[in-house]
């Protein structure tokens, strides 16, 4: 591929990204135009009205009927149609291209579960449980730095398991999945693992991640509501796996690894 054909990839990458953004402006430039339209049509129009009826109702320039007033005015308003037109072009095209963004998108996190899966299973058929969780501990220790941000419960939102726990310390938790630490007691992350089971039950169907994180009192993820947990043959209960890393400056860290990686309903039913 020629230097010059990379450009035209690079730049033809680079506006699928911005389109969204590109047409919601439009879209907002476009909704204060046609405002503007209207109101600087509607003088004219009132005139153009008048006019009309006066010559159609013997001098009286109030007498003209509805159907008269929309012939007599309607070119007035043609400007501030067409923005207007555009204007919901570019809405619906906003829609649109979000959804077909977000549909690649938990494809590709689907195709990530699918990996991170088998990668698992995989390493305990070769090297046993153990080695899962030394190769688990040893990401836990790599990621942390000392500007990682460690995200505490309740600072993205309160969690409905914001009760205080009686005389428990806050540690510090890694999300295997999201590979997020963040810090809370192990109390609420085991009330927080079964209360998502028993909304799992209840719900007799699936449970987005999402509510996980949640419960947690941590932040949502972008994919998190289109990914999650499904009742199959297999699996009706969401096991985790809990283990413990120390980190190269001494502080202990709680993993968290899901024994069933979150994916689509389609992944479940497969």
């Amino acid at each position: 591929m020629s230097s010059k054909q990379g450009l035209v990839k690079q730049a033809g990458n680079a506006m699928k990204k911005v389109s969204p953004t590109i047409l919601t402006c439009l879209g907002a430039i476009g909704v204060v135009a046609t405002a503007v339209l209207a109101v600087k049509a509607t003088p004219k129009a009132m005139e153009m009205v008048k006019a009309d009826s006066r010559k159609n109702h013997d001098g009286d320039p109030y007498a003209a009927t509805k159907v008269e007033v929309v012939k007599s005015c309607w070119k007035c308003y043609i400007p501030a149609v067409i923005t207007g037109t555009a204007t919901i072009t570019c809405i619906f095209g906003v829609n649109i291209l979000n959804r077909r963004q977000q549909a690649s998108l938990t494809s590709a996190y689907a195709l990530v579960s699918h990996s991170y899966s088998d990668y698992k299973r995989k390493v305990k058929e070769l090297y046993g449980e153990e080695a899962h969780k030394k190769v688990m501990e040893s990401i836990a220790s790599e990621k942390v730095d000392k500007d990682h941000v460690i995200t505490s419960p309740g600072i993205m939102g309160s969690s409905c398991l914001d009760f205080e726990d009686a005389d428990e310390e806050e540690r510090l938790f890694y999300d295997s999945f999201s590979e997020r630490y963040f810090t809370s007691t192990i109390g609420k992350v085991l009330q927080a693992e079964y209360h998502l089971n028993r909304n799992f039950a209840l719900n007799g169907g699936g449970i987005a991640l999402n509510h996980f994180y949640d419960l947690l009192g941590i932040a949502d993820i972008p994919e998190g509501n289109t990914i999650g947990w499904f009742v199959n043959d297999e699996m009706y209960w969401i096991d985790f796996d809990h283990s413990k890393a120390i980190l190269e400056d001494g502080l202990e860290c709680y993993i968290i690894d899901m024994v069933y990686t979150p994916g689509t309903e389609e992944d479940y039913c497969e």
